[in-house]
């Protein structure tokens, strides 16, 4: 039997879901990031490459950007959960206890920056890829996803972050 406590200001002091399953879920968006800069990074130089080669936006271009959207579809939708969770601990959803933990700059990091940053470069490459397939344009996916790669890369907690840092996985 595990009993919880009520921290001072009102939040509680462990998730509000098992810690098992909390660690899974942060350890399958820490490792499926990889898996999107992967990708991504693909969809860019797949992009670059046939724009120069003045190729139609097709094929390999495409379905990287597929591929690309629908992992960061994935990745936005674990986010979500952990948000939520972690939003749920650290103030039960009162305002007054929202700007305490603002004042925190771990908690800040991922309750405003990280979060706004990545829903970001969520809208990029939807616009980049609805863009693309609209005009039939590797320029639009090169540019929109371009754009979104430096938001990902921004807000991902690197372990040589400091405090706010996580693991590599």
């Amino acid at each position: 039997m595990t009993t919880s406590f009520i921290l001072l200001n009102g939040a509680l002091e462990s998730p509000p879901i098992p810690e098992g399953l909390y660690s899974a879920i942060i350890s399958a968006h820490s490792g499926l990031r990889y898996l999107l800069l992967l990708t991504l990074i693909a969809a860019v130089v797949t992009a670059w490459n046939n724009m120069k080669g003045s190729k139609p936006y097709q094929g390999m271009a495409r379905t990287m950007g597929l591929v690309t959207m629908i992992l960061t579809d994935i990745q936005l939708l674990i986010g979500l959960v952990l948000y939520y969770v972690n939003l749920d601990a650290r103030t039960n959803f009162k305002m007054g206890q929202l700007k305490d933990a603002l004042a925190e700059s771990s908690t800040r990091y991922f309750i405003l920056e990280h979060f706004v940053m990545m829903i970001l470069a969520v809208l990029f490459v939807h616009i980049g890829y609805a863009t693309a397939k609209k005009k039939g344009s590797n320029k639009a996916q090169f540019r929109w996803y371009l754009v979104a790669l430096i938001l990902i890369l921004a807000a991902i907690p690197w372990p040589f972050y400091g405090a706010i840092g996580r693991g590599w996985f």
